[in-house]
């Protein structure tokens, strides 16, 4: 309630939220063997497929904007899996597996068993395998509540990107002219897919369109009201306001380190969401940090009532959200194992050449400025400190004896 007065928001549903995509992302060393067999496979032409992890899949490209080379798809599981960075040389370690889970089979199984299929695909695929990240889509599902006609003039953003798409109501030719009238607008998109993504489109034209309707239907009838009552109407449309969050978000929000304001506590950001499982008991919070930076406002300094109850009611997984959430940009030396690969390489290069002995190379190594990011590198991939100092000698080996001395 406001000076403005108040608004009755009985007839708005909300009739789900949940999580609609999953793209969980895996570092390591290619298992070649498998490689080549599914490589063999998709060779063989349109139409192939092969069988694998207990499932029948259909072998494929990548799309260009994937950022992988080959694709396992099966739709009637619900799962994508991208494989072979297209950027990263196979025999090197990198981020070379990439699973992507539909709301179908995310919405059948908890988020403790999506996160072991995905694991377990992985697994089958790299050696030294480990988490590099995940992306979520959040999605509000909503009847009796549709983007006003001023929607874009009260809409609050900073994204530089805005996508509308409004329906064709009528369509007119006269003697070669074509006339067009436009109705209610059907999409808006805001911001990229590689930051934090606001969509609000008719989820039932789109879910009619994709041959799903069937599917979301008996996700919507078991919504009710206050009263028990159904809450679900068939003949009316359902609009939904999704949230898309890239792995690089999730990240930011971890190093914000969120904290309850009455207690102090914090999260511990030492997983830093690189799983789907460790956002899970976040995804209210972070759903309510989203609706804040797209945020439908009323009037000045007065939201609408209609996205504040979207902002403030959902529950994801049923958590409450008791964290106030923030994200924090990337801290120098955080995330920069390339800089420090390619430093350490040039500095071998350097050593090589002025004829350092391993004990120099590394004590300078250990004075360079970079040792604990270093360090670090090789302690996640299973490099004790003899192993290490064996690294630095046959890479000043090699540098002699191939002429590679800078």
């Amino acid at each position: 309630m406001s000076p403005k007065g108040q608004r009755e928001l009985y007839g708005v549903h909300l009739l789900h939220a949940g999580v609609d995509t999953v793209r969980q992302l895996y570092r390591g060393l290619p298992y070649l063997p498998q490689f080549d067999k599914i490589i063999r496979r998709y060779q063989e032409g349109r139409g192939a497929t092969i069988e694998l992890f207990g499932h029948t899949w259909a072998v494929g490209a990548g799309a260009a904007g994937s950022g992988f080379r080959y694709r396992l798809q099966n739709n009637d599981l619900g799962v994508i899996v991208f494989f072979q960075a297209r950027h990263v040389k196979t025999e090197n370690v990198g981020t070379h597996v990439k699973v992507e889970l539909s709301p179908h089979y995310l919405h059948e199984r908890s988020p403790e068993d999506c996160q072991k299929l995905m694991d377990m695909i992985a697994c089958c695929l790299l050696d030294h395998m480990e988490h590099a990240g995940c992306a979520v889509h959040l999605a509000l599902d909503v009847q009796g509540w549709e983007p006003p006609k001023d929607f874009m003039e009260r809409f609050v953003t900073r994204s530089k990107k805005v996508m509308k798409i409004d329906g064709i109501d009528t369509m007119s030719f006269d003697h070669g002219n074509i006339a067009t009238s436009y109705g209610r607008t059907e999409t808006l998109m805001f911001g990229t897919a590689g930051a934090l993504q606001c969509a609000i489109y008719n989820k039932t034209k789109e879910a009619h369109h994709r041959d799903k309707l069937h599917f979301w239907q008996g996700i919507w009838s078991d919504a009710v009201t206050d009263d028990f009552a159904p809450a679900y109407d068939p003949e009316r449309d359902v609009w939904r306001i999704e949230m898309r969050f890239h792995q690089s978000v999730l990240a930011e929000y971890a190093r914000g380190i969120p904290c309850n304001v009455d207690t102090g506590e914090v999260l511990d950001d030492a997983h830093g969401f690189q799983r789907f499982t460790d956002t899970v008991p976040h995804l209210t919070g972070i759903w309510r940090s989203a609706m804040q930076s797209y945020r439908l406002d009323h009037s000045r300094n007065l939201i609408d009532p209609c996205w504040q109850c979207f902002q403030d009611d959902p529950r994801f997984f049923a958590h409450e959200p008791h964290f106030l959430y923030k994200r924090a940009r990337k801290e120098p030396g955080l995330g920069n194992e390339k800089n420090v690969c390619l430093a350490f390489g040039n500095l071998i290069s350097i050593y090589a050449r002025q004829g350092y002995r391993v004990h120099q190379a590394v004590a300078y190594l250990q004075r360079s400025g970079m040792w604990e990011d270093l360090a670090e590198y090789y302690r996640r991939r299973g490099f004790d400190g003899s192993a290490f100092r064996q690294l630095v000698e046959d890479k000043l080996v090699e540098r002699r004896l191939l002429g590679k001395a800078a």
